[in-house]
């Protein structure tokens, strides 16, 4: 017969290994030897593709095929595969004479017509050695096995033989014996024997073993194919027409395929009909909502395979369907009330038929070999009964697993889901989430909150309604999805009735004003709060205001003794109300009202915080101390190490909220240090965010304009957050904007050398820090400021002792301007010694600030010249490198003048090589600078070395030292690149004139 193509695809795809098996099998063939090859594997996993590719082949050299299949259609008929694949040697009249046969051939006579008794009037006598004496058609199966030998040998003399026997799984016995006979027995004919069966317990599989452990055959067991064989496959497919498909079409296909080349080709088909993925410009692309169900070919033969396994087994798998496409052993034993012994019989017979697989370490967990298995499945049960069997499922759960702890939780939310028991799976779903949120998963509560909130809609339990999404809020504020948690405050109005008690109101309040805090909308969030308190009424008891009262703090933190008396009435009230949680966020809005000014009370309640959260097994409220303790440590020493723990710890935690903050502040961190591409970094991942709120973007904002002023950009005022969103048409005021102006701007303005303008500046930041004080007090009017006023005169000693009583003046930042101001202070009273001293220690501090050192060095060093104390010549030359090497002219400029004046003869400098920051710290040259230059108009090497007066081989190594620090893949990129630099510096060399001229 002729094999049907039944996969159909243009590329045999995935078996490189099999074909090279066979086409060397065919090769020995057409030499006089012979092969056994024998293909197994699941349905649809490319057999009959194989031994076509095999029997096409042949036919390509010459040699004689040929192919018969066994079948389970109507009655079993005798070695029905031998004589179909017999036949195709008479169809075209090209059937070997019987002569050479001898007497074999009157064996055949019940095989092939041809030689049966009709016409043995034209043979000659059957005796002699080359015959069986008066053999009949009837004979012993050797006898058979030897004449099919013979006659397969005879049709393929000189130029090989292919025997192909396909499906032997519904062979009969008497075929079986036939194929180890020859498999025996063929290896000095020019003969290759292809078998191809189902994989699975049986006789073939028995015969297929005995055969290779005697090496009368070659076993190949095709394997599922991969992702890219199915790319390819997919590709290859005559009805899609492009090269490759998207990866999320592929992915699906992939998946639900399980890397079956049927079920693969099956489901591409509707695919591609159906528009998904659909054509288009550039090529196919997903369409969403499109895509197809099970393909009608595909559930016919995965339910005819499970059918195959018997009635109960059909039973187990469906129940096991319902449950997922992985499930536990003992959940489905229980809910069928099986046997062990039962139950594992028949996963043993599903696993050898490629439907399951066991999943895990354990014994207990099995998973679908694909979801197509579980579709097809599914699709034979009725709504009913899927929700029966799930129901039975969900029941065996909580008898085997009291108070479903773990995943349990979640694994019984989903078959309450499947058994339509809507509230059910709700109350579960929610209690996972809880569970999560309680862990300080965050990240993890919010899937099952949201699944909870979803199945409780049109549900008359409004209260359960209420506590669901009261949680929900929470994990949405904990997560940073501000702008989602946002999103259900119209669900407000409709638990705001009559059915809903006061405290549950309440506390859907509270957490709508947390999560505007959130967001950075403060006026919005006290209007909650106020609605909070309404709804409580006057006799509210403790554990009902304290929430109330602790969220209110965090909100004015603004204005610091209300805050703080609210955080501590909280604190009381949580305490005594057994309210940790309430507890921890009272101590919280004590402590950043104490960092607000500096004081190192802000690490007493951080720490009394996290005792709380530890006693209580509060971890998320444990992280947020930590980061905070952390902060308010790198605030006092400018140590990051904590920061850097934290944002690890909250990582694994999944605490992306805290990330963020931790992220953010470590980006300042690398601001004031210097190291802008890290910060940088940090801060546009961040930007690229869905997650951000909008009080972390104004504290993104104040980074980058802060990171823009420390390098000399003038226009770093642009980026400063001046308010957040918008209420009644106005923006609200940020916290961050001294910051941006202090931190920022001012330290521009003395790169600039324009101290005047430094000045106003800082003292600007001041006013808006007393009506809106800043999370961390640096804007200057407890270190930078006061240097200036001592230099300018207008600040003596009680104006220093003022700041240096304020606890903000101890922070590292701040303390080493502090000094400085001291040092000029000690040197205009002639203490020279404690002048130089104090600068000394000021240099300890400023030792990772390398940028505010080095302007410090400059600032104190015109002081120290004209009072004659300390080593100014020292200091201005180091101060001169510094900015001649790190881009800024100015500052420079002013140093070397100043060096004149002491007497010191100065190197001129050439203004051409000077280097942006980004390029140094790069690592790029002065001289490759001006390579760089030159490139914009891609001229060669020796045009560069003319112009430069050095040679071409030098221009060369420049060249390719530039590719490589600035990541380029080749010299036309450099160029570009080039280009691009040049039109910067240009802008940046206005913005330095007009930054002079001022």
């Amino acid at each position: 017969m002729q094999i049907v193509d039944s996969v159909g695809f243009a590329e045999l795809v995935g078996r490189d290994l099999e074909r090279r098996v066979l086409e060397e099998a065919l090769e020995e063939a057409r030499h006089g030897r012979g092969h056994t090859v024998l293909i197994t594997g699941e349905d649809g996993i490319g057999k009959s593709r194989l031994a076509l590719e095999a029997a096409r082949s042949g036919r390509h050299h010459g040699m004689r095929v040929l192919e018969g299949r066994a079948s389970p259609v109507g009655p079993t008929v005798a070695l029905r595969p031998l004589a179909e694949a017999l036949a195709c040697l008479f169809r075209d009249g090209q059937g070997p004479d019987g002569k050479v046969l001898g007497s074999y051939r009157a064996v055949l006579g019940g095989l092939v017509p041809e030689y049966g008794p009709a016409s043995e009037r034209e043979l000659p006598p059957a005796d002699g050695p080359d015959g069986p004496d008066d053999a009949e058609p009837d004979a012993s199966p050797v006898l058979l096995a030897e004449s099919v030998l013979r006659l397969v040998a005879a049709a393929g003399e000189g130029r090989g033989s292919l025997l192909v026997l396909e499906d032997l799984h519904d062979a009969e016995v008497g075929t079986l014996a036939v194929v180890e006979y020859l498999a025996d027995n063929l290896s000095r004919q020019g003969i290759v024997l292809l078998v191809t069966f189902r994989s699975g317990p049986g006789a073939p599989w028995d015969l297929a073993r005995a055969l290779t452990r005697r090496r009368s055959g070659t076993l190949l067991a095709l394997r599922r194919l991969n992702r890219a064989d199915v790319e390819r496959l997919a590709a290859a497919h005559p009805d899609t027409g492009v090269t490759a498909l998207p990866a999320e079409a592929l992915d699906q296909l992939y998946r639900d395929s399980g890397g079956n080349p049927f079920i693969a080709e099956e489901l591409l088909r509707p695919m591609v009909a159906s528009g998904h993925p659909a054509n288009g410009p550039r090529g196919h692309r997903p369409v969403p909502g499109t895509g197809p169900g099970i393909p009608l070919a595909v559930e016919h033969s995965i339910v005819q395979r499970v059918g195959r396994l018997g009635p109960q087994a059909h039973r187990l798998l469906s129940t096991a369907g319902v449950i997922g496409e992985r499930f536990p052993v003992s959940v489905l034993r229980h809910a069928l009330r099986m046997t062990e012994t039962e139950i594992f019989g028949y996963l043993r017979s599903a696993v050898a038929a490629d439907l399951l697989t066991a999943d895990g370490p354990t014994s207990d967990w099995y998973a679908f070999r694909g979801p197509m298995t579980v579709a097809a499945l599914l699709s034979r049960l009725t709504p009913v009964d899927r929700a029966a069997l799930a129901g039975q499922a969900a029941e065996a759960v909580g008898e085997l697993h009291p108070g479903l702890p773990g995943e349990w939780c979640l694994f019984g939310a989903a078959l309450k889901r499947s058994a339509d028991d809507r509230p059910g799976a709700a109350r579960l779903f929610a209690e996972a989430g809880r569970r999560a949120l309680t862990a300080g998963r965050a990240e993890a509560a919010v899937g099952p909150l949201t699944q909870a909130w979803e199945l409780l809609d049109g549900c008359d339990d409004t209260r359960l309604r209420a506590d669901v999404l009261a949680e929900l809020m929470s994990a949405l504020a904990a997560s940073g999805r501000t702008e989602r948690g946002l999103g259900l405050a119209a669900a407000l109005d409709e638990l705001g009735g009559p059915a809903v008690d006061a405290e549950r109101v309440a506390t859907l309040h509270t957490r709508l004003a947390w999560l505007y805090h959130a967001d950075g909308q403060r006026a919005e969030g006290l209007a909650h709060v106020e609605a909070a308190l309404t709804v409580l009424g006057p006799d509210a008891e403790d554990r009902q205001t304290a929430q109330v009262e602790a969220v209110w703090a965090r909100l004015i933190v603004d204005s610091p003794e209300r805050a703080k008396q609210l955080a501590t009435q909280a604190v009381g009230k949580a305490e005594r109300a057994g309210l940790p949680a309430l507890a921890c966020l009272a101590w919280q809005v004590r402590g950043l009202v104490a960092q607000q000014r500096g004081s190192r009370e802000a690490a007493l309640c951080f720490d009394r915080m996290q005792a709380v959260a530890d006693g209580h097994d509060l971890p998320l409220w444990r992280m947020r101390a930590m980061f905070h303790r952390a902060g308010q440590q790198w605030l006092v020493s400018g140590d990051r190490a904590a920061l850097v723990r934290v944002r690890r710890h909250a990582g694994h935690l999944g605490a992306t909220a805290l990330c963020t903050g931790v992220d953010l502040l470590l980006s300042l961190d690398h601001v004031l240090r210097g190291e802008y591409t890290t910060a940088d970094t940090l801060t546009e991942a961040e930007e690229g965010s869905a997650l951000l709120s909008g009080s972390d973007a104004r504290f993104l904002s104040a980074v980058r304009a802060i990171s823009a002023a420390h390098q000399g950009r003038r226009n770093a005022r642009e980026l400063v957050p001046v308010g957040g969103a918008a209420v009644g048409g106005a923006a609200e005021p940020s916290p961050w904007t001294p910051l941006a102006r202090g931190l920022g701007e001012a330290v521009c303005a003395l790169l600039a050398e324009d101290r005047d303008r430094a000045r106003l500046d800082l003292a600007d930041a001041a006013a808006e820090e007393v009506a809106l004080p800043a999370p961390y007090p640096l804007a200057g009017q407890y270190g930078l400021a006061l240097l200036l006023d001592v230099l300018a005169e207008d600040a003596d000693w009680p104006r220093y002792h003022e700041v240096a009583a304020a606890e903000a003046s101890q922070l590292r930042w701040n303390q080493h301007f502090l000094l400085l101001a001291k040092a000029v202070l000690l040197g205009r009273d002639g203490r020279g010694a404690e002048a130089a001293a104090a600068r000394e220690e000021a240099a300890a501090l400023g030792e990772p600030y390398a940028m505010a050192a080095h302007l410090g060095l400059r600032l104190v060093a015109e002081a120290a010249c004209a009072d004659h104390w300390g080593e100014p010549v020292r200091w201005l030359r180091r101060a001169e490198e510094y900015f001649h090497q790190t881009g800024f002219p100015v500052v420079a400029r002013v140093c070397r003048t100043l060096l004149r004046r002491t007497g010191v003869v100065v190197p001129h400098r050439v203004a051409a090589g000077r280097v942006p920051q980004r390029l140094r710290f790069l690592g790029v040259t002065e001289r490759e600078y001006e390579v760089l230059l030159l490139m914009t108009d891609r001229p060669d090497n020796r045009s560069l070395a003319a112009r430069l007066f050095i040679s071409p081989r030098t221009v060369e190594k420049h060249v390719a030292s530039l590719i490589i620090k600035t990541d380029q893949p080749n010299r036309a990129a450099l160029n570009a690149y080039a280009a691009q630099m040049h039109r910067d510096d240009r802008i940046h060399r206005d913005d330095r004139i007009d930054q002079g001229e001022r």
